[in-house]
């Protein structure tokens, strides 16, 4: 479906302080306490097989936002096992090697275009991009401070990450009053997806994900 077929009202998610003041406190048992309940849908809207069913979550605290994701899987692709350089570090063009949860978000990002990109892979690989959509330029070398962890359950075929995002890489110190906007994506199978889904769908095409005009607005909940 063509990003002209696609009309949907904006979608908001809230999101509220966590209890947790760092990722280092978060493990895969601890995920299950958290809300992680706001579905992805494929990237022109259409509901997403069970086999690839993938939700997301917000929280922030002092220090920056908690982005959560889980998602069902029959299958992952991965960086081969002998290709270590990345692991735990920035990898470039890592969608291309590997699924990927997304998020873009920034400060007035549906208005300005300018919002920053973040991916992290099933093996805890990731990759941060500033991006400038109205000049088209994307810094791949620019550097977030992000951390994340990433949970393979084999048994029950479940893939889970959380990113933590400093709010100094948004130039901010904890300004919650903002307007956000942003969007959240799962790229899986063979070269950045077989398989797209979007919180807020973009359609699909030429680097579809990159249409800020259909990104969502978060709210920080004081």
């Amino acid at each position: 479906m063509s990003e002209s077929a696609i009309h949907t009202s904006e979608k908001i998610f809230r999101s509220y302080r966590s209890s947790f003041t760092s990722i280092s406190e978060i493990t895969n048992e601890s995920l299950a306490h958290i809300d992680i309940s706001d579905p992805l849908q494929l990237a022109d809207g259409a509901e997403p097989p069970q086999s690839i069913a993938t939700r997301f979550g917000i929280e922030w605290n002092d220090n920056g936002l908690l982005i959560y994701f889980r998602g069902m899987f029959e299958h992952l692709r991965l960086i081969s096992d002998s290709e270590n350089k990345g692991l735990n570090s920035k990898t470039y063009k890592l969608w291309e090697q590997s699924d990927v949860f997304e998020v873009f978000i920034g400060v007035n990002a549906k208005q300005t275009k300018l919002y920053k990109e973040f991916q992290v892979s099933p093996d805890g690989r990731w990759i941060d991009i500033d991006v400038n959509k109205q000049l088209g330029i994307s810094n791949h070398h620019w550097y977030s401070g992000l951390q994340c962890k990433s949970f393979i359950d084999e048994e029950m075929k479940i893939w889970s990450s959380v990113i933590e995002l400093p709010w100094s890489c948004f130039g901010l110190n904890k300004k919650i009053d903002d307007i956000w906007y942003a969007n959240f994506y799962r790229a899986s199978g063979a070269y950045h997806g077989e398989e797209l889904l979007a919180w807020s769908p973009t359609g699909y095409g030429e680097k579809c994900f990159h249409r800020p005009e259909h990104f969502g607005k978060i709210e920080f909940i004081p």
